[in-house]
């Protein structure tokens, strides 16, 4: 028996649609991925917007930051013909959309906060707007809110306990014990859920100290199958994947975060 994870689709079905685009969320009932990932940040006029960078250059035909930025603005950006003249006129998405989208195909999601660099008025409007957008949810638990950003993380612990959060972790060139370690004691200072390491350096070990200390393990961006069952087999929940839609069904159709679970094959 092969142990897989569940497959979460990295910025939805990022390798089949524009990343972060409602085409990219949609594309998972096609292929029976019952989770994703995406990104958030928030622009000029308070406005909370699904992107991974903090400039338009690389996913749209706009230029520089979005911070000065306002909704009708950022309405008028072509986020899909980078990807293919398929999806010419795809529109950078506000969080509420994707709320309305779960709630009508009873998906789930992991929402990132990325660790805007709006400035302090900005990032309180970030997280206003985050809790407004997210009041409409008709399932709390179908929503995991991860960051790096702890400050962001402890934010929405504050102000909005009932949405269950994950810390995100980079690697660094400390033994990967003493990341744990440390990872951990982060994890806890927020009441987080959930750990989101980067499976390149993680070990068995390390996967075991983080699940027995109370957390669900789900590791970013796992592209290889063996990988991904190796993680699954050492108590990984779930992997973020551009390639959700060649794991098996049932690791597609698992729901890692409404319900945590390991499935076998």
């Amino acid at each position: 028996m092969t142990s897989y994870p569940a497959a979460i689709a990295h910025r939805g079905m990022s390798t089949l649609a524009p990343e972060n685009t409602m085409a990219a969320f949609v594309k998972c009932i096609d292929y029976n991925v019952a989770s994703f990932e995406f990104d958030v940040d928030v622009i000029g006029d308070g406005s909370v917007i699904v992107i991974h960078d903090d400039k338009l250059d690389r996913t749209t035909n706009g230029k520089g930051g979005y911070y000065n930025k306002n909704f009708s603005d950022i309405r008028k950006l072509d986020a899909g013909k980078w990807f293919s003249k398929t999806y010419t006129f795809e529109r950078i998405p506000e969080l509420m959309t994707v709320v309305e989208f779960l709630n009508k195909q009873a998906m789930e999601a992991n929402l990132e906060i990325k660790p805007s660099k709006s400035g302090d008025k900005l990032r309180e409007s970030l997280i206003d707007g985050i809790i407004v957008s997210l009041d409409a949810l008709q399932f709390k638990n179908a929503i995991l809110i991860s960051s790096f950003d702890m400050e962001l993380l402890s934010e929405m612990q504050r102000r909005a306990p009932q949405y269950r959060r994950a810390c995100l972790f980079e690697s660094t060139d400390e033994p990967i014990m003493d990341q744990v370690n440390r990872w951990i004691e982060e994890a806890k200072k927020v009441e987080a859920e959930a750990i989101h390491p980067p499976h390149d350096d993680l070990t068995e070990e390390a996967v075991r100290a983080m699940v027995d200390a109370g957390f669900q393990v789900n590791a970013w961006t796992v592209n290889d199958l063996d990988r991904a069952a190796e993680l699954g087999s050492w108590g990984v929940r779930a992997v973020m994947t551009d390639i959700a839609q060649d794991f098996p069904e049932e690791a597609r159709q698992q729901r890692p975060i409404s319900k945590p679970t390991v499935i076998t094959d």
